[in-house]
């Protein structure tokens, strides 16, 4: 019995959702002018309320750096928010996980640091059809970064700026 209650909610939920799944890539300028990569996967839990798992890493590198590897992990609960027919707003929260690696210039001192914050971050979509959505968003990591060894806090990204394309199923 709790089996068919749990799988009618599912059903039930999914149905009134304009569609059940999203996945999305995007490119982002770094508060410090890095370039960014991001790539995420969503699923419409109820109605316009989704979960979303999302990737980033960066695809440059500060001058500083002979190495910056960043990887962020992210869990977000998302709210869609029709505006009109054309536009919607999606704010998002959840949590994101960093690791990152770096080899500095100067000294070829390797540093290597990992932590887990809240974040959260805003997106506008223009839907260009029932399938296709573009979106500019903002997301805050959260962590205004400590200097890790001799890497300066200001050479880190803690928010970035994202365009990209959203496809709906």
């Amino acid at each position: 019995m709790k089996k068919i209650i749990i799988s009618l909610l599912l059903t039930g939920s999914l149905a009134m959702a304009g569609s059940f799944a999203q996945v999305g890539a995007g490119y982002s300028k770094g508060d410090n002018d890095g370039d960014i990569g991001t790539a995420f996967i969503g699923l419409n839990v109820l109605s316009n309320i989704g979960l979303r798992l999302e990737y980033s890493k960066n695809i440059s590198e500060h001058p500083e750096f002979s190495k910056e590897d960043i990887s962020r992990y992210g869990l977000f609960a998302t709210y869609t928010l029709p505006l009109t027919s054309a536009f919607s707003v999606t704010p998002k929260a959840g949590l994101i996980k960093t690791d990152g690696d770096f080899t500095v210039k100067e000294t070829l001192e390797t540093v290597s640091d990992s932590s887990t914050n809240f974040t959260y971050g805003l997106e506008v979509n223009y839907h260009y059809n029932d399938l296709i959505s573009l979106f500019v968003g903002y997301t805050d990591y959260g962590n205004k970064f400590d200097d890790i060894g001799s890497v300066k806090s200001s050479e880190l990204d803690s928010q970035n700026y994202t365009f990209g394309v959203k496809l709906d199923f």
